[in-house]
């Protein structure tokens, strides 16, 4: 069982997109689906990144947009929330002070302002079934920059969230069965980089441990789709030509991560700078 008390068990798994040939990290905890699930609601948003980008399909867009960008918001500030116990802002003095303020003043307007804006007006609207109201008055009360803004106030607070000791997220990846299908082989990782490899029976109560060794960071995955998620608003940002703030990310190379692997996709996030964006 994992620090929780808890049995082993598979987290959130990706049904359409995983390979599920290969063995894949899985949240083990509600805070570790929590940034999964965000991470995954930014793919969902960028889906929209040419369709938002053409002055053509723009107003589309920006109805069905609503969706994810409500769903982001939502799982965002859940994660902020999970994130303010005593032990977690104990870890945010660690930070950078840039970071320290950029974090709780972008937390602060997600919950004040964005939650339940004009985003989630017209989502609810369309969610009503179809209230047509959403088609005649909601890209009227809904702005390009509303849209924006509520995306990258949630990506900034995410990659920050990503400056968190590894040890404050859990993951589980499932290996295999035994030949005659009644042992599990498991792994898990509650603190980068140590995994354990562990026998279990069928309801995740582990039997023996198998062995001890060294694994990439699963954030690093995560990493990677909040620099597409970043890439994506500063385009739109510079496309769309709204006033809001460019978003640039400092990286610094972890010292575990060096040793065992020097790949860029290993970078840690050192700090978040907002630039706004250059006129004329």
């Amino acid at each position: 069982m994992g620090p929780d008390g808890k049995m082993l068990a598979p987290g959130i798994v990706d049904l359409l997109d995983a390979d599920h040939t290969i063995p894949r990290w899985t949240p083990n905890d509600d805070r570790t689906g929590m940034l999964v699930l965000a991470a995954e609601a930014c793919r969902d948003v960028t889906f929209f990144s040419e369709l938002l980008i053409d002055s053509k399909s723009r107003r589309r867009a920006m109805r069905g947009i609503t969706v994810p960008v409500c769903k982001l918001m939502d799982v965002t500030a859940l994660l902020v929330s999970r994130m303010n116990d005593k032990a977690s802002r104990d870890a945010r003095t660690q930070w950078p002070n840039a970071d320290q303020k950029t974090y709780h003043e972008v937390a602060k307007r997600l919950k004040k302002s964005r939650l339940q804006g004009p985003v989630r007006w017209v989502r609810n609207k369309i969610g009503a079934h179809l209230d047509s109201e959403a088609f005649t008055g909601g890209t009227e009360y809904l702005t390009l920059d509303d849209i924006l803004g509520a995306f990258g106030d949630c990506v900034v607070l995410l990659t920050l969230s990503m400056n968190y000791p590894s040890s404050w997220f859990s993951w589980i990846r499932g290996l295999g069965t035994s030949p005659d299908g009644q042992l599990h082989i498991v792994e898990t990782m509650f603190e980068y980089p140590l995994c354990v490899r562990w026998v279990t029976d069928l309801d995740g109560q582990p039997i023996a441990l198998s062995r001890v060794m060294l694994a990439e960071d699963p954030r690093h995955e995560l990493q990677g789709q909040m620099e597409e998620a970043t890439n994506a608003y500063n385009e739109w940002v510079r496309v769309t030509g709204t006033q809001l703030p460019l978003i640039a990310m400092n990286p610094i190379i972890d010292a575990a991560d060096s040793a065992q692997n020097s790949s860029t996709a290993n970078n840690r996030f050192e700090r978040i700078m907002i630039f706004q964006p250059s006129k004329g």
